[in-house]
């Protein structure tokens, strides 16, 4: 699956823009505020109608503008597929598929799209609600159901919650017992999809200790781990009746899939605490590459990989592994980059037919040579 053309009007400081991306790799560079990250999100929301920045679409909207349109011309194995989103300040938004209307379900299906902010925002330095973000969006895309799951689970625990703020005990045999039916079910399909994502990612380990072991020694030893959310020799019930009293005095719920993350070991040590933040890059990385591969597992294609600010933190030769990685990946990706790797760029399109650069100038979006 590939992005064939992306058009978009009154996006942010965008005011109108169209181009033809390459199959594989396209790096966006510009100066700071130039639109480099909001390309990326015009993307991302004609996938899920969010922003992966964590703020409201509406600011996605041009100041003093009303209106944002985003026009994507999709290519899914032999299919043409066109995406059309209308986000208004006056009026009911506008989603089509092939000019039918579309919810966000099936926007997310029909353009899926993993979004990542790296440098000092990599998924190994980010809040575990991040990463558990990144294993829902893996487990949804194998097993529709786990957005049901996941939405039934998250209304049961806000009941409980609000049982303990308020210190009422009247309901919360009841909700406890719905939070652990449901937590069940989310984190059965979590743990199933870590598995798999799991293997990729050994595999890709694998990959970098052949094309270099002894340059990169902490990564080849990086394991990763799957923490549910509470002690691993209890059951979910138990662990919520073990901690019932504690619930009481702080007044929420201390455990349970809410609680999962995904941890890094290198050696048997925490990886954020020992790396270097190239290392923590790279293996952000292989994660989102492994992704996308369990991803084409199951799908027979691969998703769009959209990364923000990737190059920040790395010497020439990661980036040239970079994108080394991400060519072979095969996977269509839109990175963002500051004017500075222009060159180095540049150089490595001329290396690599797969790469294609783009430069934001004076506003104005162009096409390197």
């Amino acid at each position: 699956m590939f992005i064939e053309k992306y058009s978009a009007s009154k996006l942010r400081g965008i005011n109108l823009i169209t181009l033809c991306p390459s199959k594989y790799i396209n790096v966006i560079v510009g100066n700071n505020n130039a639109g480099k990250t909001s390309l990326l999100e015009g993307i991302y929301y004609c996938s899920t109608l969010k922003s992966f920045k964590g703020v409201s679409p509406d600011t996605l909207i041009q100041n003093n503008k009303n209106t944002l349109k985003i026009l994507l011309n999709v290519v899914k194995s032999s299919d043409n597929i066109s995406i059309y989103t209308e986000k208004s300040l006056n009026s009911t938004n506008t989603v089509k598929i092939n000019e039918k209307r579309a919810t966000m379900k099936s926007l997310m299906l029909t353009l899926p799209c993993i979004a990542l902010s790296f440098g000092v925002e990599n998924i190994i330095m980010q809040p575990s609600e991040q990463r558990r973000s990144f294993v829902d969006w893996g487990a949804f895309h194998v097993e529709p159901s786990h957005l049901y799951n996941l939405k039934n689970y998250n209304k049961s625990l806000k009941q409980r919650n609000s049982l303990l703020k308020k210190q009422d005990r009247s309901g919360l045999e009841y909700w406890t017992k719905e939070v652990c039916k449901q937590g069940l079910l989310v984190h059965e399909q979590r743990a199933e999809y870590f598995n798999n994502l799991n293997d990729q990612f050994k595999g890709y380990i694998d990959k970098l200790i052949k094309i270099d072991a002894g340059a990169y020694a902490d990564i080849k030893n990086t394991v990763i781990m799957y923490k549910q959310g509470w002690d691993n020799s209890e059951s979910l019930i138990s662990a919520l009746t073990t901690s019932y009293s504690k619930d009481l005095v702080m007044k929420y719920t201390t455990v349970g899939p809410h609680r999962a993350d995904i941890l890094f070991f290198s050696n048997g040590a925490d990886l954020k605490n020992i790396s270097s933040m190239s290392t923590q890059i790279i293996v952000s990385l292989l994660l989102v590459l492994s992704q996308a591969e369990v991803f084409h597992v199951k799908h027979g294609f691969r998703p769009i990989i959209l990364i923000d600010d990737l190059f920040f933190g790395i010497d020439d030769k990661n980036l040239r592994l970079v994108i080394d990685l991400l060519v072979g990946s095969k996977t269509q990706c839109f990175i963002t980059a500051p004017d500075l790797y222009k060159e180095k760029i540049e150089s490595l399109g001329k290396a690599t037919a797969e790469v294609k650069l783009y430069e934001f100038i004076d506003g104005e979006l162009r096409e390197g040579s």
